[in-house]
């Protein structure tokens, strides 16, 4: 008697939860600054606070941070 291996594959998906936001946030990397944009659920917001911070200190790098919650489905 032989052994029969039996292999499938199963397909998977991620994507964001349906009920949750996007998270944006930045910090600036000015080396004396301690300059950070609050978490938002708006990016356009994040963005006009850098503009803003640039506006008033001439900082112009910063890091942008984009969270979100994900779900992982199997596909039919």
């Amino acid at each position: 008697m032989t052994a029969r291996a039996v292999v499938r594959y199963i397909r998977y998906v991620m994507h964001r939860h349906p009920a949750a936001e996007t998270t944006a946030t930045a910090r600036c990397l000015h080396p004396d600054c301690r300059w950070t944009a609050a978490p938002t659920g708006n990016a356009d917001v994040c963005t006009d606070l850098c503009i803003e911070h640039t506006g008033r200190t001439g900082h112009t790098t910063f890091v942008r941070e984009f969270s979100e919650v994900a779900v992982v489905e199997r596909l039919p």
